[in-house]
């Protein structure tokens, strides 16, 4: 008889035969009496109920009622007879879900938010800001000042920069504040972002720039400035009554100008509380008067004067108190008289003060130039005589063939040896080392009779080349190389069968350990490989003689006959043949290691 399945109102779902299955009518398969195999179904049936279909998409064929876990969003849901909605918590979702009802809650997973739907829109709860816009708006805070008492402030941010912070009262936060700085004072406090500006117009302000408003000049009447004053213009400042006096600037030039005809700029200095007139321009006259009415007094130039018309100074003497005295003519003349001689030029010269007079003075008696000091030539330069170098910082001249009256030398740092005129230099001693010059010559030693070359204090000699010929002298390293790199000759036996990998690790390694010998060493093994052919005896070729005789059996009853007397010849079998195979099995050091080059089987 066939089941008949209803739903808790009495509805029927559906009619399932004998030994038949439905899983089309519900989510769940159903199950006719006497369906063989029913245990496997019935127990799936009970663990998709058990997890509540947990699946990232739906059941198939849902009835109202039925729960079901989004495995993609992690949330149970309840099918209401037309859609899968949220059970009781927030719908997630990074855009609005078109299930919401009245009351349900939507949390937006992009931007952060959480949404109320009134029936007809989702309604922003918190927070004010996205996750994009990061903190922004008002927050208010409860924090402690350095005495441990707690103070509540309210910080306004936007886009997770703190702009300011309100409060009431004046303390220092204990914990620093991320982009604030220093104490706090009632109202509002600006935070550390650069450029930070309520930018609005107040009436009125207790201070600008931090100064109060009396330390500001005003325009209509006297004020004293403590302080630079600066006028970034080029037309600068006028003075007097009529505008009389101009400073400006020009080009880039500073400008100082009177406006009215004929009227002279002044420069007055006070002297021990006197009035005096420094400079007097006089722009009726054109002159420029330096203390005009005090003849007493000095001017100092301390950079260049120059003079675009004559120089003319009155007076016995000129003093000129420079430390560089500059005539741009070529020749200065000294001794200049109206009829003038070695006699009126005798003593005549340059006199330098100092603890001693220095003097470059002329002698008529011995008609030379006397010079009272020492003669310092600069790096670089040579004394010559005739247009000819005799000396010069490092070396006398070529032209200097003689030292007479020599009898030693002070310390050389170099002797340049070489016949000839001009000498041509071929062995040069220069502090240490002994040297050839001229191209491809050789250092010889030669010692006198039966004399030898005798090294002192058992040195090294080092540096060498390579021997080239039987005479040559070798270095420790060319003999060590030859001797660690020389090839190595073995011959072993190998018809047992052994590998390289044997000879490696059990003849050259023991014989001759890589670290005895250089890389690139080779080893020459020559294997022998020893082999008999085996020989075979033809039992069948050789005729036996034969006979018969009658037995009895265990059992009784007739006799049966049996080969009897059995005998073969003589067999004489052949000595085996012998074989040897030769092989040169070539190794090399590589890389610090032992290793199989080649193999080269010789003829037999």
């Amino acid at each position: 008889m066939a089941y008949q399945i209803n739903k808790t109102d009495g509805t029927i779902v559906a009619t399932v035969a004998d030994g038949q299955i439905d899983d089309r009518s519900t989510a769940i398969t159903l199950i006719g009496k006497n369906y063989s195999g029913f245990g496997e179904i019935f127990n799936e049936n009970l663990i998709q109920l058990l997890e509540n279909f947990a699946d990232s998409t739906p059941p198939d064929n849902p009835i109202r009622g039925q729960i079901w876990f989004d495995s993609s969003q992690s949330k149970l849901k309840v099918y209401n007879g037309l859609d899968f909605v949220p059970v009781s918590s927030a719908t997630i979702s990074g855009s609005q879900p078109s299930t919401l009802a009245t009351g349900d809650l939507w949390y937006d997973n992009v931007r952060q938010q959480l949404f109320f739907f009134d029936g007809t829109a989702a309604v922003l709860l918190a927070p004010s800001y996205s996750s994009s816009q990061s903190l922004s708006g008002i927050r208010v805070d409860t924090i402690l000042d350095t005495l441990n008492q707690t103070r509540v402030i309210t910080s306004l941010y936007n886009n997770g920069i703190l702009l300011g912070i309100f409060a009431k009262d004046s303390f220092t936060p204990k914990v620093a504040i991320i982009g604030f700085t220093g104490s706090i004072e009632p109202g509002f406090n600006a935070g550390t972002l650069a450029n930070f500006k309520i930018r609005a117009t107040c009436t009125n302000s207790d201070s600008l720039g931090g100064a109060v408003s009396t330390t500001y000049v005003r325009t209509d009447s006297s004020n004293a400035i403590n302080g630079q004053l600066q006028i970034t213009v080029d037309s600068g400042l006028i003075v007097g009554s009529a505008g009389q006096g101009l400073l400006f600037v020009n080009g880039g030039d500073l400008v100082l100008a009177n406006s009215s005809s004929d009227k002279n700029i002044t420069l007055s200095v006070n002297k021990a509380a006197t009035q005096e007139n420094a400079v007097v321009i006089n722009a009726a006259a054109r002159t420029i008067g330096l203390y005009p009415t005090i003849p007493s007094s000095t001017v100092n130039v301390g950079g260049n004067l120059v003079i675009t018309g004559d120089l003319t100074v009155e007076g016995t003497t000129t003093t000129l108190n420079t430390s560089i005295f500059t005539v741009e003519d070529k020749n200065v003349v000294i001794a200049n008289v109206a009829s003038p001689s070695n006699s009126t030029a005798d003593g005549a010269g340059i006199t330098i003060k100092g603890t001693t007079d220095k003097t470059i003075a002329y002698s008529e008696s011995s008609n030379w130039l006397a010079i009272s000091d020492t003669v310092n030539l600069a790096a670089g330069k040579a004394l010559y005589i005739g247009g000819t170098k005799v000396i010069d910082g490092n070396s006398l001249g070529s032209a200097i063939t003689s030292i007479p009256g020599v009898s030693s030398f002070g310390t050389q740092t170099v002797v340049n040896i070489g016949p000839g005129a001009p000498a041509v230099t071929q062995l040069r001693l220069e502090n240490h080392r002994i040297s050839t010059v001229s191209s491809n010559f050789d250092i010889e030693l030669e010692p006198d009779g039966t004399g030898n070359v005798v090294l002192i204090g058992s040195p090294r000699i080092t540096g060498m080349a390579n021997p080239t010929s039987a005479q040559d002298a070798a270095t420790k390293e060319y003999t060590d190389n030859r001797i660690e790199s020389r090839p190595l000759i073995f011959s072993i036996d190998i018809s047992d069968g052994k590998s390289n990998t044997y000879i490696i690790a059990n003849i050259l390694n023991n014989l001759s350990p890589v670290a005895e010998y250089r890389t690139g060493t080779y080893a020459r093994i020559l294997c022998s490989l020893i082999s008999n052919n085996s020989q075979t005896l033809e039992i069948n070729s050789l005729p036996p003689a034969l006979s018969t005789a009658a037995f009895l059996t265990n059992l009784g009853g007739a006799s049966s006959l049996a080969i009897t007397n059995i005998s073969f010849p003589t067999a004489t079998i052949a000595a085996s043949s012998v074989s040897v195979t030769r092989i040169i099995k070539l190794f090399q050091i590589v890389g610090g290691v032992w290793a199989w080059q080649s193999d080269t089987v010789l003829p037999p």
